[in-house]
């Protein structure tokens, strides 16, 4: 977004030559991990905090998964490397606050989780590139974010 504060505050290294993909695997770890916490673990969820009523709390976590229609907005639409955290309108800085405030209602409690563990999901993912791609974390807004904290908090700024 432009006018984001946090990405005014990063800072864009600049390529050095064509990105590489973290696993050009279809069944890579990191794949399985990442899809696992999207379609396996909204079903523990659902046991867990919403027995009575599990399958169709499962449905509904699944529905949660809407919020990657923002990923239309960008280009390219799909970039394996872009930590879409902090990226895309739904899953920015400024909407996770709302999603945490849903959880006061019980009438949105369930799409609250959802939404929320899908963004865990998401960072989970962001960390694991970030592990090794050195590009994709300087450009990311989670660094941004990170460094505005320790400004915010009389830290040194990491470059």
């Amino acid at each position: 977004m432009e006018g984001d504060t946090v990405r005014s505050t990063t800072r864009l290294m600049a390529p050095r030559g064509p990105r590489q993909y973290a696993s050009p695997k279809l069944f890579s770890a990191q794949t399985l991990v990442h899809y696992g916490l999207h379609f396996v673990f909204p079903a523990v969820l659902a046991l867990v905090f919403f027995p009575g009523m599990w399958q169709t709390a499962y449905l509904i976590l699944l529905a949660t998964m809407a919020i990657d229609l923002d990923h239309l907005l960008a280009k390219p639409i799909f970039d394996p490397l872009r930590c879409s955290v902090g990226y895309h309108p739904l899953h920015s800085f400024y909407a996770i606050p709302v999603y945490a405030l849903l959880l006061l209602l019980p009438a949105t409690q369930i799409v609250a989780v959802g939404l929320l563990f899908h963004l865990l999901t998401d960072t989970v993912d962001c960390l694991w590139n970030f592990s090794h791609c050195q590009e994709c974390y300087a450009n990311s807004r989670i660094r941004g974010l990170r460094n505005w904290v320790r400004k915010l908090l009389g830290r040194e700024v990491i470059d």
